[in-house]
């Protein structure tokens, strides 16, 4: 079968199904035939800009239908994307803009200034592109579209040329870069519908981030590569200007949308199933048409899947992917009380093994490390020759989290040998915030963990040697730490200590802390 690109993909399914809303975003019903040729147009706009195949553009933007039309917009060019936290700091957006050498950012008029400032930094030019304002020194998202015919003139890209770059956090160092090409895209996507049985006549709601490989690859590219309808949630508003809150406030407006939509497939993770199923309501939605649920990023608890089966009638299946393949193991079993806690079969066309130490196959029932063949896999890092050998051997990936395969292949995640923090289904290296912590005068030495909360997921604790001479606070590391790090990155917990826990050899005891 021959291998396309995810814009000949996506122009398939638009030409197909031209008159079907492919977006659906509050009162905005977007067809294919729209989304299309808007994507085709900001390709050609990014052109006229100097922007090449090959280049990078940064999208800096939550969840909205400018989201997927920047996306298809930059791989049509054959340029690549770089979908960024919209919640992150200056510090944070720039590493990212630096190390990809982007030549682009796509935001909105809240975070302008922001990049703004940021580029004015940086040692190469960036175009900074705003979506709905007429800012000073910055380009007009649709004016740029308008100033391109409709159908335009475009460079023929490979299927081997790299379409994103996402950034996977590690045990060790700085974030690193995830390059994926556009086969390893519609491959994802072929394993997904084949799989899930995902057809035009499929309507799915996105609640999670288009930025991170959960909302990219299971709503944004299963959808519009189908046919299918996504809708997106749209902002809460205060005075008409969009606002974070919460999302125990919008869960009534997000049943309102399943019932509404006649949504069928609901991706999400586990504390917002969470939060859905203790929401009180007049009457229980109708939620018929809802045919699969499936919940990832973090581990799925009984409590949760057991208050949402019997508030809704349906049962949330837990997905296993990571940024590097995308979606790996879905579980369909039924029945689903048996094997609540699986996250199922590997997806069509991929497979897992469980490891031990010495990498060889471990029997049934046997806790090892789970290690992926896939080709959605990308082929490494960027730049990190040495991580590569250990992470990327012979075609497959060691992923570095723990699990066990049952007498029927089913895969269950037990652990994992990294040290990654889980809090609020986002993925947090410790050792990123460390780094920070250690740029304060004060502190001497600084230990970043992960805590059991009281919901889903872990609050990130911060144990800190201080300098004999110097006084802090607790109150001074917290706003330290916010003028520098995402809300959700801040330690939620400061610990002072006379000195760190460490083992005769001088390692951190990382458990001793928690």
């Amino acid at each position: 079968m021959m291998t396309l690109t995810l814009g000949q993909v996506f122009a398939q399914a638009a030409n197909t199904y031209y008159t079907r809303p492919a977006i659906v975003y509050g009162e905005q019903r977007i067809s294919y035939q729209t989304l299309l040729m808007r994507a085709n147009q900001l390709a050609a706009g990014l052109t006229g800009l100097g922007i090449q195949p090959g280049d990078c553009v940064g999208i800096l933007l939550p969840n909205c239908p400018e989201f997927v039309i920047s996306f298809y917009g930059i791989t049509n060019l054959g340029a690549v994307a770089l979908p960024t936290n919209h919640l992150y700091q200056a510090e944070e957006v720039e590493f990212y803009l630096a190390d990809s050498q982007a030549k682009a950012i796509i935001t909105d008029s809240a975070r302008a200034s922001l990049c703004r400032n940021i580029i004015s930094r940086l040692a190469h030019p960036v175009h900074l592109i705003v979506i709905d304002q007429e800012l000073p020194d910055s380009l007009n998202f649709y004016s740029l579209l308008e100033a391109t015919p409709e159908s335009p003139s475009l460079p023929l890209v490979s299927p081997h040329q790299v379409a994103l770059y996402l950034y996977s956090s590690g045990s060790t160092g700085r974030p690193k870069r995830v390059p994926r090409t556009h086969e390893h895209l519609t491959q994802e996507v072929h394993s997904l519908t084949a799989t899930t049985d995902l057809t035009q006549d499929d309507s799915i709601l996105c609640l999670v981030p288009l930025y991170h490989a959960h909302g990219l690859g299971n709503c944004l590219l299963a959808s519009t590569c189908n046919g299918a309808t996504l809708v997106l949630l749209e902002p809460a508003l205060n005075q008409g200007v969009p606002v974070e809150v919460p999302f125990v406030f919008r869960c009534p407006r997000v049943l309102e949308l399943l019932e509404q939509e006649e949504i069928t497939i609901f991706p999400a993770v586990p504390y917002i199933f969470k939060a859905l199923a203790a929401t009180q309501l007049p009457s229980t939605p109708d939620l018929s048409s809802l045919r699969l649920c499936f919940s990832a990023g973090n581990f799925l608890d009984k409590e949760t899947f057991d208050q949402f089966k019997q508030r809704f009638a349906i049962p949330i299946r837990q997905l296993y992917g990571c940024t590097e393949a995308g979606a790996v193991a879905l579980n369909l079993h039924e029945p689903t009380e048996d094997t609540w806690n699986s996250v199922g079969h590997p997806l069509k066309n991929v497979d897992i093994q469980i490891v031990d130490e010495q990498e060889r196959p471990l029997p049934q029932g046997t806790v090892g490390e789970v290690v992926i063949a896939s080709k959605a896999l990308t082929d490494g890092y960027s730049g990190l020759p040495e991580l590569n050998q250990e992470a990327f051997k012979d075609g497959v990936y060691f992923t570095g989290d723990l699990g066990k395969l049952d007498d029927q292949g089913r895969l269950y995640i037990t652990g994992r040998k990294k040290i990654l923090i889980d809090t609020g289904g986002r993925k947090v290296d410790p050792i990123e915030i460390e780094d920070i912590l250690l740029t304060h005068p004060a502190i001497r030495e600084a230990v970043v963990v992960g805590v059991k909360g009281d919901h889903a997921g872990e609050i990130i604790k911060a144990a800190l040697v201080v300098e004999p001479t110097e006084t802090v606070t607790k109150e001074d590391i917290f706003s330290y730490c916010r003028g520098r790090l995402a809300d959700f990155r801040v330690p939620k917990i400061i610990e002072f200590r006379e000195e760190i826990p460490k083992s005769p050899l001088g390692k951190i005891l990382r458990k001793a802390l928690v």
